[in-house]
């Protein structure tokens, strides 16, 4: 994968996974970082990821990346209705 397919498919995704990530956090500023280390892992990893593959990988990366900001920060996520986190107790990063 090249800058322009990136840049495009940056274009074409960036808003689907930054939305994503609101819903989950509920906290833009949060979101915000989650989108941009997504689109990192995919510029890191586009030699292995296919062009059809991008948005399911996004979709997944932003998944870890937040799992990821909730134990480096201990943050808790309560359950909206119809969302996929309930409100856990998460071990504290040290």
């Amino acid at each position: 994968m090249d800058s322009d397919i990136f840049d495009g498919l940056y274009e074409k995704y960036r808003q689907q996974i930054f939305t994503s990530a609101v819903k989950r956090l509920g906290n833009t500023e949060r979101a915000v970082k989650v989108t941009q280390d997504a689109f990192f892992q995919l510029w890191i990893k586009r030699e292995d990821t296919a062009k059809a593959d991008a948005a399911d990988f996004l979709l997944t990366a932003v998944r870890d990346e937040i799992f990821k900001l909730m134990e480096k920060e201990c943050i808790y996520i309560e359950k909206p209705s119809g969302k996929l986190f309930e409100q856990i107790p998460l071990p504290c990063a040290n």
